[in-house]
């Protein structure tokens, strides 16, 4: 493993870098094609800077639904007297404050550092907890969601909310492997539950203001899991340095046609496919999720996959206990075909 001081320094040595750092302080949370913006670097190549950053901890990504998000970790420069820690104070607690409202899980300085995988100086969680808010509870539900969850346990098991270590990060530690883990497995029995409840000929029909039907996500999931995740954490477990390869989900969902199919076998492919990715992922620790990895041409850490897939469900999810309650709440006769 390299040291952490040497990963800083490097990072900190190119100009480019450095620029990258000033946009992000200025403007948190920029994707990468925002950050290409004005700079005379190819995309090829900023993404190797945004490794380096990555590697050195400056730069956070925070996935959100299929969107990499990044942001500036300030912490690491605490002991270095640079412009991001010492231009201003409120600079400094703008971009603590912007990663924080980024991870609402992390409760202070320290309790950060733990759910990354990182090691800062105990000062740092003293000086600067506060930036990172005192609660790690979840938004509170509204009265209609709180009471669809009371009645309907399907409902209550897709729409539930990620441990706090989930909030996009990357999964950098055993606790939020572990969380990751049972948060994928859980995607897995609400499918279940979906396939015992939903009858054959139901879950087509699309929502109003257009989207998937409650049948096309669950082949979208069904085909993510066998040609993305599940070979994707396998080559991690397997390769020293693999090169994973994205899938383009929305071509595969056009080309299947799934809405004009019977669903259920797809039901059950997500969920055979589920299993091997989590018996992969139950083989994985701490030192496997820093492993180096090409995720869809950018370099990264397995734990940001690891961050993407548990992403990827939550972004669908909630729309899955949407289309089921709208099937809940239709006529008693099932929907045609």
């Amino acid at each position: 493993m390299d040291d952490p001081l040497d990963l800083l320094l490097r990072a900190l040595s190119d100009a480019t870098r450095r620029a990258l750092l000033d946009r992000l302080r200025d403007k948190p949370g920029l994707r990468l094609t925002e950050l290409l913006q004005g700079m005379p670097q190819s995309r090829q190549a900023l993404s190797k800077h945004l490794a380096v950053l990555e590697d050195a901890e400056l730069l956070v990504p925070v996935w959100r639904g299929r969107e990499k998000l990044h942001y500036l970790n300030p912490a690491p420069l605490q002991a270095l007297p640079t412009r991001w820690v010492t231009a201003s104070a409120r600079e400094d607690r703008a971009a603590l404050s912007a990663l924080r409202a980024a991870l609402p899980g992390a409760a202070d300085g320290a309790a950060y550092g733990a759910a990354y995988g990182l090691a800062y100086p105990a000062a740092y969680g003293a000086a600067h907890g506060a930036a990172y808010g005192a609660s790690d509870r979840a938004a509170p539900a509204s009265p209609a969601t709180a009471a669809a969850e009371a009645s309907d346990a399907i409902t209550s098991l897709l729409t539930r909310t990620p441990a706090p270590l989930l909030q996009g990060q990357p999964v950098m530690q055993a606790l939020a492997l572990t969380a990751a883990i049972a948060y994928m497995a859980e995607t897995a029995h609400a499918v279940q539950a979906l396939l015992n409840a939903l009858p054959p000929d139901a879950g087509y029909e699309q929502p109003p203001a257009g989207g998937f039907s409650l049948v096309e996500h669950l082949a979208h999931l069904a085909d993510i899991e066998t040609l993305g995740w599940r070979p994707r954490f396998e080559r991690i477990l397997a390769e020293i340095r693999p090169s994973l390869p994205g899938v383009d989900g929305d071509k595969l969902a056009a080309e299947s046609r799934s809405n004009n199919r019977p669903w259920r076998g797809a039901a059950r492919r997500f969920i055979a496919q589920r299993k091997q990715t989590l018996a992969a992922l139950a083989r994985f620790d701490a030192e496997l999720l820093r492993r180096p990895v090409v995720f869809a041409g950018a370099r990264t850490r397995a734990g940001s996959v690891l961050a993407a897939a548990v992403a990827h469900d939550l972004d669908h999810r909630p729309a899955l206990a949407e289309r089921w309650l709208a099937f809940q709440q239709a006529p008693s006769a099932p929907e045609k075909r």
